[in-house]
Protein backbone atom coordinates (compact mmCIF):
# COMPACT_ATOMS: atom_id res chain seq x y z
CA UNK A 1 0.00 0.00 0.00
CA UNK A 2 1.27 3.14 -1.34
CA UNK A 3 0.84 6.66 0.93
CA UNK A 4 0.10 9.58 -0.81
CA UNK A 5 0.97 13.02 0.67
CA UNK A 6 -0.35 16.21 -0.48
CA UNK A 7 1.85 18.32 -2.33
CA UNK A 8 2.31 21.53 -0.24
CA UNK A 9 2.40 24.84 -2.26
CA UNK A 10 4.80 27.25 -0.82
CA UNK A 11 2.40 30.30 0.21
CA UNK A 12 3.22 33.75 -0.40
CA UNK A 13 4.04 35.83 3.27
CA UNK A 14 2.32 39.46 3.18
CA UNK A 15 4.52 41.48 5.50
CA UNK A 16 2.85 44.35 6.61
CA UNK A 17 4.43 47.51 8.37
CA UNK A 18 2.09 49.10 11.21
CA UNK A 19 1.20 52.74 11.10
CA UNK A 20 -1.40 54.60 13.27
CA UNK A 21 -4.02 56.82 11.72
CA UNK A 22 -2.94 60.91 13.18
CA UNK A 23 -6.56 61.05 13.20
CA UNK A 24 -8.22 58.65 15.06
CA UNK A 25 -5.01 56.78 16.47
CA UNK A 26 -6.61 53.35 14.47
CA UNK A 27 -3.69 50.73 13.28
CA UNK A 28 -2.86 50.53 9.61
CA UNK A 29 -1.27 47.72 7.97
CA UNK A 30 0.55 49.22 5.58
CA UNK A 31 1.93 46.26 2.56
CA UNK A 32 5.70 46.56 2.60
CA UNK A 33 5.57 47.51 -1.24
CA UNK A 34 4.22 50.82 -0.61
CA UNK A 35 5.97 53.63 -2.12
CA UNK A 36 5.76 57.57 -1.40
CA UNK A 37 2.50 59.15 -2.69
CA UNK A 38 0.24 56.52 -2.47
CA UNK A 39 -3.23 57.02 -0.82
CA UNK A 40 -4.58 54.66 1.97
CA UNK A 41 -7.62 54.89 3.65
CA UNK A 42 -7.43 54.80 7.45
CA UNK A 43 -10.46 51.65 8.39
CA UNK A 44 -11.55 53.29 11.53
CA UNK A 45 -12.39 56.58 10.05
CA UNK A 46 -12.29 56.47 6.72
CA UNK A 47 -9.85 59.55 6.44
CA UNK A 48 -7.72 59.44 3.40
CA UNK A 49 -4.07 59.38 4.31
CA UNK A 50 -1.05 60.01 1.71
CA UNK A 51 2.31 58.15 2.19
CA UNK A 52 4.91 61.01 2.67
CA UNK A 53 7.92 58.54 3.57
CA UNK A 54 8.51 54.89 3.98
CA UNK A 55 12.28 54.42 5.51
CA UNK A 56 12.21 50.68 6.52
CA UNK A 57 9.48 49.47 8.64
CA UNK A 58 8.58 53.07 9.27
CA UNK A 59 5.61 54.69 7.45
CA UNK A 60 4.99 58.49 7.43
CA UNK A 61 1.15 59.30 6.80
CA UNK A 62 -0.32 62.56 6.34
CA UNK A 63 -4.15 63.61 5.79
CA UNK A 64 -4.76 63.84 2.10
CA UNK A 65 -5.31 67.59 0.98
CA UNK A 66 -7.21 68.19 -2.57
CA UNK A 67 -6.13 72.19 -3.53
CA UNK A 68 -8.58 73.45 -5.66
CA UNK A 69 -8.07 74.84 -8.90
CA UNK A 70 -6.83 78.71 -8.95
CA UNK A 71 -8.67 79.88 -12.17
CA UNK A 72 -7.23 83.02 -12.43
CA UNK A 73 -10.83 84.72 -11.51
Amino acid sequence: MIKQTAKLEPQEVKVMNKAKCPDCDAELDVPVDTEKGEILSCPGCGLELEVKQVNGGCVDLQELTIEGEDWGE
